[in-house]
C-alpha cells in the first residue's frame, strides 16, 4: 500500500529533513543569486559611469583645447603686419596672401577667414576651396558689410555662432563658428577685425581622433541654444534631435536615455563651458552593450543554481551545511572582485568540485588581473607608435612642386614607422632632391631618419647652392654623433642628395640605388649613385661628385631598395630588369602615373611587403 506524498512529508523525518534542506537551499541560492546580480549590476553601472565620465571629460576638454588653439591662432593673425599693411594701403593683396597660407596651415580646421574694417565692411576674404591648396580669394565680398556682432569684439576675441553666408556670399553653408578678433594700430586704436569660419567637420574630426575606433560610443557636442550640434563624422543632426529633445540630466550623472524610436542609451554630460559658445559635451553608450555581461552572468548563475540545487538535495543535512562555508567565502571573494580588488584569491584547502572551483576562481582572477595590465601597456605603445607615424608622415611633403617638373613621390612604410626618407626641396634658383634608406625599419629606423632629414635640410636651407657632397658629409657628422657615439648603435643609412642646375642638370653625391632616367623612345639610362655610407665613420673617404641631365619631356625616377627587392612567393625579387622594363613602357607619362603604375606593379608582384617602400619621380615639362 503507496502512501501519499503528503502524508510522508509529515511523518517521515527523512522526507522532512529533504524538504527543509532543498527549502533553505533554494532561499539561500535565490538570495546569493540576487545578491550577486545586484553586486555585479552595481559594478557595472559604476563602470560604466566612471568610463563614461572619463571619456565625456576627455571629450570635452579636446574640444575646449581646439577651440582656445584656433582662438590663438586668429589673435597672431590679428597682429599680423599683412593686416596693417592692408589696411594702411587699402591693397587686400597682403592680407590674402597671408590668409590663404594659414588656411592650409590649419588643414581644414579653418573654412574661411576675412579682414574687416573698423565699419565691418570685408576688405580681403578667403576660403578654403577643392583644388586649391592654399584657399580662394573672394574679391566678389570685398565692401560687403559681415552680418556679424563687432560691439563685443573691439577690446578682445568673441565667438559667434552662425551660417557661413554672414561672411562668405551666397554659401549654402549651414552654422559655423565665427571667431572675431580686433585689429590694433600701433597705438592701440582699433582699425579692423579678423574673422574665421571653423566648419562643423573639423570639429567632428577631432570627436572621431578623441573617441578612437570603439563604435559603441557616440560622443556629442552643442551649445545651449543648439544651433551648432555635431557628433561623428556622418552623422546627421536630426538623428541626434531625439536624444537632445529630451529634459537635460544633472552634468556628471548617469543617465538613461530612451528617445522613442532609438534604442535606450546609457550617457554622462558636461556642464556648459564658461567661455562662448559655452559647448557642453554628451557621450552616450548604447545600454544593451554596456549591460552585455549581466546577461551572461544571469545564465551563469541560473546554471549554478541548478547544480547546486540537484546536488545538494541528494546530502545531508550535515553535507549542506558543511558546503556553505566555502560558498560563502566564494561569494565574499566575489563581491571583492566586483568591487575592483584584482589581489584576492582564494586558499586551496579544498577537493573534487569546490577544489575546481577555488582553482577555476584564482585562474580567472589572474587572467583577467594581466589582460588589464597587459591592455593597459597595449594601449599606450599603440599611441605612442601612432604619434611617431603622425609626426613622420607631417614632415614629408605631401604634394611637392618644382619649376619646370612635375613631380610625384610617395612611402609606403612596412611597420607603422618607416626607415625611408625622401624629400624635394624648392628654392628660388634651384631645388634639391633627397632620397635615402636606414637600415632596417621600424620605429628605430624611423628616428634615424628624422634626424638625417632635418640634418639634411640644415644644411641646405643655409646654403642652398651648397655642393652635394657637403650636405652628405654633414648629415653624416649629425647620424655618427647621435646614432653611433651617443646612442650606442649601428644603424646606418644611404643617401642620395641631388641639386638642379638649371636647365635639367643636375650634381648629385652619396652612394644609393641607381638613377633611371626614361630618354626619348622608353630607352633607360641607369646611372649609378657611389660614395659611402652615412654614418658608419666619423671622417668618411671621399665623397665623389656626378652628374647627369634629363631634355624635355624626359623623366627621373629615384627608389629605395624596397622597390627592386620585394620578392613574390616563389622568393623572386622583382629587380632592376622588370623596372627598367616597367619604365620604359610607361615611357614619358606623366609623373602621378608613373608613381601610380610602378607601386600597382611592385604590390601586385609581392606576396608580402617586408621592407619600406620608396620612389621619387620628376618629368621635365615641355618648354
Amino acid at each position: 500500500m503507496s502512501i501519499p506524498f503528503a502524508e510522508r512529508a509529515r511523518t517521515s523525518l527523512r522526507v522532512r529533513l529533504f524538504l527543509a534542506s532543498g527549502a533553505l537551499l533554494v532561499i539561500a541560492l535565490t538570495t546569493a543569486a540576487l545578491a550577486s546580480e545586484r553586486a555585479a549590476r552595481s559594478v557595472i553601472v559604476e563602470a560604466v559611469h566612471s568610463h563614461l565620465t572619463g571619456r565625456v571629460t576627455e571629450v570635452h576638454e579636446a574640444v575646449q583645447r581646439f577651440l582656445r588653439e584656433r582662438a590663438m591662432s586668429v589673435r597672431n593673425w590679428a597682429e599680423a603686419e599683412a593686416m596693417q599693411m592692408t589696411i594702411d594701403s587699402g591693397d587686400p593683396k597682403f592680407a590674402e596672401d597671408y590668409l590663404r597660407r594659414v588656411i592650409q596651415d590649419q588643414e581644414g580646421a579653418i573654412t574661411a577667414a576675412a579682414l574687416l574694417n573698423a565699419r565691418g565692411a570685408i576688405t580681403a576674404a578667403v576660403r578654403s576651396a577643392s583644388g586649391e591648396k592654399r584657399g580662394a580669394a573672394l574679391p566678389q565680398a570685398r565692401g560687403r558689410v559681415a552680418d556679424l556682432p563687432l560691439n563685443g569684439a573691439k577690446n578682445e576675441l568673441v565667438t559667434v555662432v552662425g551660417p557661413l553666408s554672414r561672411l562668405v556670399p551666397n554659401a549654402t553653408e549651414g552654422n559655423v563658428l565665427f571667431l572675431v578678433a580686433p585689429v590694433k594700430d600701433f597705438a592701440g586704436d582699433l582699425c579692423g577685425f579678423v574673422v574665421a569660419a571653423v566648419p562643423p567637420q573639423s570639429l567632428a574630426a577631432l570627436l572621431a581622433d578623441v573617441n578612437g575606433k570603439d563604435g559603441g560610443y557616440r560622443p556629442v557636442i552643442a551649445d545651449p541654444e543648439r544651433a551648432l550640434t555635431i557628433s561623428l563624422p556622418g552623422t546627421p543632426e536630426a538623428a541626434l534631435r531625439p536624444v537632445l529633445d529630451l529634459p537635460a540630466g544633472t552634468p556628471g550623472t548617469l543617465e538613461r536615455l530612451s528617445p522613442p524610436g532609438v534604442a535606450p542609451a546609457l550617457a554622462v554630460r558636461t556642464a556648459a563651458a564658461a567661455d562662448a559658445p559655452h559647448f557642453a559635451a554628451l557621450m552616450l553608450l548604447d545600454e544593451g552593450k554596456a549591460y552585455g555581461r549581466l546577461s551572461w552572468l544571469r545564465w551563469m548563475l541560473a546554471a549554478l543554481f541548478g547544480a547546486v540545487l540537484v546536488g545538494a538535495g541528494l546530502a545531508s543535512v550535515a553535507a549542506l551545511r558543511q558546503a556553505t562555508r566555502p560558498l560563502s567565502e566564494v561569494a565574499g571573494s566575489m563581491a571583492r572582485v566586483a568591487r575592483g580588488d584584482l589581489s584576492t584569491r582564494l586558499r586551496a584547502k579544498y577537493t573534487d568540485e569546490l577544489g575546481e572551483l577555488v582553482q577555476s576562481f584564482n585562474t580567472m582572477v589572474t587572467e583577467v588581473e594581466r589582460s588589464r595590465n597587459e591592455l593597459q601597456r597595449t594601449e599606450a605603445l599603440r599611441k605612442e607608435v601612432q604619434i611617431a607615424h603622425r609626426i613622420q608622415t607631417a614632415i614629408l611633403p605631401v604634394s611637392p612642386t618644382v619649376e619646370g617638373f612635375e613631380v610625384a613621390a610617395r612611402m609606403k612604410p612596412a611597420d607603422d614607422v618607416g626607415g625611408d626618407l625622401y624629400d624635394v626641396l624648392p628654392f628660388e634658383d634651384t631645388f634639391w632632391v633627397l632620397v635615402g634608406d636606414v637600415s632596417g625599419h621600424g620605429i628605430n629606423s624611423g628616428l634615424v631618419m628624422m634626424m638625417a632629414q632635418a640634418a639634411a635640410y640644415a644644411a641646405i636651407a643655409d646654403h642652398p647652392t651648397a655642393s652635394p657632397k657637403d650636405v652628405i658629409a654633414a648629415v653624416n657628422r649629425v647620424v655618427h654623433e647621435n646614432v653611433r657615439k651617443r646612442m650606442k648603435r649601428d644603424d646606418y643609412l644611404t643617401l642620395m642628395a641631388a641639386r638642379h642646375l638649371g636647365d635639367g642638370r643636375f650634381v648629385a653625391a652619396g652612394a644609393h640605388q641607381p638613377i633611371f632616367i626614361t630618354r626619348g623612345g622608353g630607352y633607360i639610362e641607369v646611372v649609378d649613385s657611389v660614395g659611402p655610407w652615412v654614418g658608419l665613420t666619423a671622417d668618411p673617404p671621399g665623397i665623389e661628385e656626378y652628374e647627369f641631365r634629363v631634355a624635355p619631356g624626359e623623366s627621373i625616377c629615384l627608389i629605395t631598395d624596397g622597390i627592386v627587392e620585394a620578392v613574390d612567393r616563389e622568393g623572386n625579387l622583382f629587380d632592376q630588369e622588370r623596372l627598367t622594363a616597367l619604365l620604359g613602357a610607361v615611357g614619358t607619362a606623366p609623373a602621378p602615373e608613373v608613381l601610380r603604375v610602378l607601386f600597382s606593379a611592385v604590390e601586385v608582384f609581392a606576396a608580402h611587403q617586408a621592407d619600406d617602400m620608396t620612389a621619387v619621380v620628376l618629368r621635365r615639362k615641355n618648354d
